[in-house]
């Protein structure tokens, strides 16, 4: 990206917050509170309570906001909670810059009373202490600072919220004032986000509300990345499995947590989407990825008794693949996932697929449902072929994204017969003239194919009856197909 997009960008970002931070500290005062009396003319003020409050829902925080400064009618209708419930409340920079009692008195607004998404990351961090590189030792923060984040706590406890954002705050020192009030408070949200928030401090918080939960909980979705997982009992670390989501990146775990872990996902998994990012699960004695360190079997049956893994080893890696020892896990994972899985998506670029075979690769993508293929220097020429020509056969794939810059080096037939046969398309690629005349000859009465989006590739060259008929039997089932005309270049999307 050039430097002129990255400030533009960046201007817009900073704007974006900017008035975000003005609407929410602008409270329900107004210096225009006029009724809305005018000249007998056909306007707004004349519709019902629930036409107008309607037409507000559709506009944009920035307009909302206008709008309360226009009269008193306007006011009262554009500040009703219900339009409110999804603003997003700059709390770090409120909490950073104007301090915890502007926050609080900005939470306790009456239009925010329906809020649902809260971030309140960032705005009650631990001061850090000399401690050793990876995991610092942090002090408490000061006691009126504490009982200020507290209430903040406590007004998020009666908000109806459906995800919180706590990370990078101490959530230790508020556990030792207030366990059975903070645990309650996870536990009686959907989406907790606790990324670091007891990395050099103690995790009991986390163990006590993992001993509290129960099916009865709201609680589905959490994120502990970053924290110290390693002190807690191992069967509070496997009580991870009884959640939906859970999200793990650059946590610390000891080998004894993580088979007992992977032990019980193995054998059955409340987990569907279970998130290691590009931090690995650092074990805690040797600082390497505790999967690495227990057996290829054990982690391949596990991983592949979930519906969604995100997990990527070399983010950031120099060197070339070649050159990088083969990945043993990772061959064992794929072949387990070609014969027998529960998965439908995987998030696996950054790893070294270089020696595993073409075949192997071909039978794990195409047991998969959603399939992204994107530029990766760890993927061989071989193993995409092969991928295409299994897809072309026989795949329980329903999605395929492509995002190259251009498929020509690849056989015009081969990608034809592949895409016809997955029943969403949507080819982020530039495609050669033969490519998109060979997709849309393909698309014929047993085509599983139901919508193929071809983005910015010209299909005005593809002969008439070629065209007619793929559009056709595209919109077969109730299929949505536009044909967009722009100069004389025509494009199809789904």
């Amino acid at each position: 990206m050039s430097a002129a997009a990255l400030n533009t960008s960046s201007n817009a970002k900073e704007k974006s917050l900017g008035m975000d931070m003005k609407i929410a500290e602008s409270g329900n005062s107004s210096p225009r509170v006029d009724n809305c009396d005018g000249p007998k003319e056909p306007n707004l003020t004349g519709f019902p309570t629930e036409v107008l409050q309607n037409i507000f829902s559709f506009l944009p925080y920035s307009d909302l906001f206008t709008s309360t400064l226009v009269c008193r009618m306007f006011r009262d209708n554009a500040s009703v909670p219900v339009l409110w419930k999804r603003f997003p409340i700059p709390a770090m920079e409120i909490s950073q810059d104007d301090g915890l009692d502007r926050l609080l008195s900005v939470l306790k607004l009456p239009r925010f009373r329906k809020i649902q998404h809260l971030d309140l990351n960032r705005v009650f961090m631990a001061i850090k202490k000399k401690g050793g590189k990876n995991r610092p030792v942090l002090a408490v923060q000061p006691p009126d600072d504490q009982s200020k984040f507290l209430e903040v706590l406590e007004i998020a406890s009666k908000l109806p919220l459906t995800w919180l954002n706590l990370s990078y705050n101490d959530l230790p020192s508020v556990f030792v004032s207030s366990p059975q009030f903070l645990s309650r408070l996870i536990l009686n949200i959907p989406h907790v986000d606790l990324f670091a928030t007891c990395r050099g401090a103690s995790s009991d918080f986390i163990g006590h509300f993992l001993n509290s939960y129960t099916e009865a909980s709201a609680l589905h979705t959490v994120d502990l990345g970053g924290c110290d997982l390693d002190t807690l009992p191992t069967n509070l670390v496997t009580k991870l499995n009884y959640l939906t989501n859970v999200a793990l990146e650059g946590a610390f775990m000891t080998m004894e947590q993580a088979r007992a872990f992977l032990v019980d996902m193995a054998k059955g998994s409340k987990i569907k989407k279970f998130d290691i990012g590009c931090e690995l699960i650092v074990d805690k004695d040797t600082y390497s990825d505790v999967f690495e360190n227990l057996d290829p079997e054990l982690v391949a049956t596990a991983l592949n008794n979930l519906e969604h893994v995100i997990y990527n080893k070399l983010k950031d890696a120099k060197g070339d693949c070649c050159d990088f020892p083969p990945d043993l896990h990772l061959e064992r994972f794929l072949q387990v996932m070609g014969r027998n899985t529960k998965l439908k998506k995987v998030e696996m670029e950054e790893n070294n697929f270089f020696h595993v075979a073409p075949e192997v690769v071909a039978k794990a993508f195409n047991n998969l449902e959603h399939l992204e293929m994107k530029p990766n220097p760890y993927n061989t020429s071989a193993q995409i072929v092969a991928t295409l020509e299994l897809m072309a056969q026989k795949t329980r794939l329903k999605y395929v994204l492509f995002e190259y810059e251009d498929l020509s080096w690849l056989n015009p037939g081969l990608v034809a017969r592949a895409v016809v046969q997955v029943e969403q398309v949507d080819m982020k690629c530039s495609l050669s003239r033969a490519h998109v005349n060979a997709i849309l000859r393909e698309i014929g009465a047993s085509s599983r194919i139901r919508r193929l989006n071809l983005r910015d590739n010209d299909v005005s060259k593809v002969p008439a009856h070629v065209r007619e008929s793929a559009v056709k039997l595209l919109r077969r089932e109730g299929g949505v197909v536009k044909l967009e005309q722009k100069g004389k270049r025509l494009y199809l999307k789904c």
